[in-house]
């Protein structure tokens, strides 16, 4: 207790002194202000390091369509659900059924009519597209969309603006939790046993049979002098549903359009595998025109 006290002694003395001592303590105040203002930034950084979980992927994971309850035996869930409609809505737009179509996919087109359908997984391209996609809703939609569908279209823009933006994700790699004692994706992800489904062979198909007419593909044609271009992106409709080689197909996106503006007998409108831009204002603009048929999607 007698070396504690020793050693606290010039502590108060130095106490005392402040306390007595008027012109000392403004000058304290003001350090002791300054010290928390230059310490802020060593703060932030402290506090940024901790791990709260990864928000790389929010946007597009507030629609995903989880692939649960998937399996070698069974295809339900919440991705087995959507292809069903989806196949289902196909089938009354091609009979001439436009309103039975859209009530089959009301679900995930509400009364928009529209949709994007990304396929993705987790590395920095999905998390561009994430970025992107966020962007062009949360803040660039008046100016990207409804302005450049007003010029493009004038009094027939509505139908292609839609409404509310729509959107679901499929996250290709997503793992399923099972038990040490279930190897059901030992081989095979849920995935890949989506891709070995007779419901996403019909989707596909109708990917498939619509490609050609696809106002993006056609521009490609139309435009790039370069074949390697085409060449790459009818391989990638190949390989879309080829459980060996989808992996090069990731990230993509499906427009999907039960508008006025389809003119079509497929529900699919458009379909890509590159998305362009240098930076996130960019990618948004891309999008964008995927949605209104601008640019590179322009009919």
């Amino acid at each position: 207790m007698v070396f504690l006290k020793k050693l606290a002694t010039p502590f108060i003395s130095l106490w005392r002194w402040i306390k007595e001592t008027a012109w000392v303590q403004p000058l304290l105040i003001v350090g002791i202000i300054f010290a928390v203002i230059f310490s802020i930034p060593s703060i932030t950084s402290w506090v940024s390091s901790w791990d709260f979980g990864d928000d790389t992927y929010t946007w597009l994971e507030k629609n995903q369509l989880s692939l649960e309850g998937i399996t070698d035996r069974e295809i339900e869930g919440e991705a087995a659900e959507f292809f069903e409609s989806f196949n289902e809505a196909q089938v009354e737009w091609s009979n001439g059924n436009k309103n039975e179509a859209r009530q089959a996919l009301n679900k995930y087109v509400g009364s928009t009519n529209k949709m994007f359908l990304y396929f993705v997984k987790e590395n920095d391209a999905s998390a561009n597209i994430n970025d992107a996609s966020n962007l062009l809703v949360s803040s660039s939609w008046q100016q990207k969309v409804v302005e450049e569908a007003n010029k493009l279209y004038r009094d027939n823009a509505q139908q292609y603006i839609a409404g509310e933006f729509k959107y679901q994700t499929i996250f290709t790699d997503q793992e399923i939790d099972v038990d040490d004692n279930d190897h059901t994706y030992d081989d095979n992800s849920a995935y890949d046993y989506l891709l070995y489904s007779g419901m996403f062979s019909r989707f596909y198909a109708t990917l498939n049979d619509a490609y050609q007419d696809f106002s993006y593909y056609q521009n490609l044609v139309r435009k790039e002098s370069d074949s390697s271009t085409i060449d790459a992106y009818v391989t990638n409709i190949e390989n879309f549903r080829e459980v060996a080689n989808y992996d090069s197909t990731i990230p993509s996106l499906v427009v999907i359009d039960l508008t006025d503006a389809n003119s079509t007998s497929n529900i699919i409108t458009n379909a890509v595998f590159t998305f362009d831009g240098t930076n996130q204002y960019e990618r948004a603009t891309f999008l964008a025109n995927a949605w209104i048929y601008n640019d590179q999607f322009k009919l």
